[in-house]
């Protein structure tokens, strides 16, 4: 069974958006902007551009803070 954390629920929810700027992504992660972009060069993360502007789409997000209960 797969659960996202409910703070970060809260701050997607309240945000209402379906995409962030890397500054946004990583205060919503908890994490810096190099780690982010560890994240990205690793496969991890992947983002979007959209009118020259790089965006952390919220699926994204969503995806990578699940926690897998299961195991």
């Amino acid at each position: 069974m797969n659960e996202t954390p409910a703070i970060f629920d809260q701050k997607l929810v309240a945000a209402g958006k379906l995409a962030f700027r890397i500054d946004e992504a990583c205060h919503v992660l908890g994490i810096g902007r190099t780690s982010l972009y560890e994240l990205v060069k690793s496969g991890e993360l992947k983002l979007i551009k959209i009118a020259g502007r790089t965006l952390v789409p919220r699926s994204e997000l969503e995806r990578l803070t699940q926690v897998d209960r299961a195991a």
